[in-house]
């Protein structure tokens, strides 16, 4: 069964976000995930490696993190590095990746949105 995909930020769809054009970057992926409760987490996790490795392959990939709840937690959160996002959009419709994410947990939630570095004086360096 495929995943659940909510809107992470209410004013942009995601879809949007990937669609912009030209393509910006570099770009961040957050991906917000909540497992439903008594989901196996290592399974999922097994799931999301090799999801992560479809995605380390396709071209614009830079990096990911993954951040796991402290504890016995369900929350997660992804980080990826993307060289733009139509680079993204792209690895995210590869059909091995989407073939992937059919074996998350049933229930799994994603909100994601796409980021780029926000210039902040005196504080963080933007573009």
């Amino acid at each position: 069964m495929a995943p659940i995909h909510k809107p992470l930020d209410r004013s942009t769809s995601f879809e949007a976000m990937l669609s912009v054009t030209p393509a910006v970057g570099p770009v961040v992926l957050l991906n917000v995930i909540s497992l439903p409760p008594g989901a196996d987490k290592a399974s999922f996790l097994k799931t999301w490696s090799r999801s992560a490795e479809v995605l380390k392959k396709a071209p614009g990939y830079i990096s990911t993190q993954l951040h796991s709840a402290i504890g016995d937690g369900n929350f997660i959160v992804n980080y990826a590095v993307w060289e733009n996002n139509e680079d993204l959009k792209n690895g995210l419709a590869l059909p091995e990746f989407r073939k992937v994410c059919e074996d998350f947990p049933e229930g799994t939630e994603f909100r994601a949105s796409v980021l780029q570095k926000a210039s902040i004086p005196g504080v963080c360096v933007g573009l």
